[in-house]
């Protein structure tokens, strides 16, 4: 659902899409229920930005949408801005389908 709803969003706005951002361990669990600390430390090492990515935001940095289907605790959003950000995009611009809590 998100791939292909941000390609769509790519398409309609005429923005390159970019593809997405590999999961670590796509077995271990999300954020769960807890204090904020424990849910940033169980979604925080799950993503990391693969190489063709990496290489194309360092040749030319940019601004990127970043897409999620399903935003409740945002450290999703966050921890995946933060790793775009540290491989050059130049702004991170969240959007999400649906929210919860």
């Amino acid at each position: 659902l998100v791939g292909s709803l941000a390609q769509r969003i790519a398409e309609v706005g005429r923005l390159p899409f970019l593809g997405s951002l590999d999961l670590v361990d796509p077995g271990a669990p999300g954020a769960a229920r807890g204090n904020s600390v424990y849910r940033l430390g169980r979604v925080h090492p799950r993503f990391q930005v693969p190489a063709h990515l990496a290489d194309d935001l360092a040749a030319d940095p940019r601004p990127v949408l970043l897409v999620d289907d399903l935003v409740d605790t945002r450290w999703t959003l966050t921890v995946a801005g933060r790793l775009l950000r540290k491989a050059g995009a130049t702004r991170v611009l969240p959007f999400a389908l649906a929210q919860q809590g």
